[in-house]
């Protein structure tokens, strides 16, 4: 598989922003495969009668089932987002969440409902100080997003970093002290953001609907979504060793990391093993 490298600039501006836009990541052929894969999966929700005026009816967010299209299967091994991830986490990953996003056109008659939140919710347990990066989910883009208001997911630029919840006006929608990043994007297009980071969904009030697939990748060492635990060995088979590995083939997380870590050696960029001791 072709290894892309991270240059500086893309890790200086992941660190500092919690998430990174990769320009036509995906040719038109993988998008329009990985779009028509999508509709069907989507056809019952693209047959309902639109009701503009009610944002949660026209929204679609399907997460079991997508590996039964062969496109998507191949989305989770795409060269150019394994190679970042492996990077800016390291070899011992795996998927931990899929998620298929349609939006069709709204007119909501109230202040569209944000979701603020960070992804694998460890601040739960943990709290929001010194949380430590574990995940990195990826967005396909499989429509353009060509302004604010046409569904692509908001983030919250630099709050990985955040040691705090973050303040939301009683009447409000959005979070004070913060800076908004609304993306725009062509389809093709890719951006990853780190599982602190804070985001939401938006509404889509243009007049086509929106769609992208989502990824989330997470240590191995993570328990993934329940639909994606212990996978048929006769499903793994015929796949190659990195999506093996993506798709939980190794089950003990003892076991080494093996694919991703002699891809990322053979490419140089597989980092010093930690020890758990040092000579005194």
């Amino acid at each position: 598989m072709e290894f892309i490298r991270l240059t500086d600039e893309q890790r200086r501006s992941f660190d500092a922003d919690g998430f990174l836009v990769v320009r036509n990541a995906l040719d038109a052929e993988t998008v329009a495969a990985a779009t028509e894969a999508g509709d069907r999966l989507a056809a019952a929700f693209l047959r309902k009668p639109q009701l503009p005026e009610k944002p949660e009816y026209n929204h679609l967010d399907l997460r079991p089932g997508l590996f039964t299209e062969e496109a998507l299967l191949k989305l989770v091994s795409h060269p150019v987002t394994v190679s970042l991830m492996t990077q800016l986490l390291s070899p011992n990953i795996h998927l931990h969440s899929t998620a298929l996003i349609y939006k069709r056109p709204s007119r909501p008659t109230v202040a569209f409902r944000r979701g603020w939140h960070r992804d694998i919710r460890i601040p739960k347990d943990l709290g929001h100080q010194s949380l430590p990066r574990v995940g990195i989910k990826i967005c396909y883009c499989l429509t353009s997003f060509p302004g604010p208001n046409t569904g692509v997911t908001m983030l919250t630029r630099g709050t990985h970093l955040r040691n705090e919840p973050l303040c939301v006006p009683k009447e409000g929608v959005d979070p004070e002290g913060v800076e908004l990043a609304e993306l725009t994007a062509e389809a093709g297009d890719v951006f990853l953001f780190d599982n602190r980071l804070y985001h939401t969904a938006s509404p889509n009030l243009s007049d086509r609907t929106s769609k992208v697939l989502m990824y989330g990748y997470a240590y191995r060492w993570m328990k993934p979504e329940i639909y994606l635990e212990a996978p048929d060995p006769r499903f793994l088979a015929p796949l190659d060793p990195i999506a093996r590995q993506l798709l939980g083939g190794y089950r003990d997380i003892d076991t080494p990391p093996w694919a991703l870590r002699q891809w990322a050696k053979r490419n140089g960029a597989l980092k010093p093993e930690v020890p758990w001791t040092v000579d005194a």
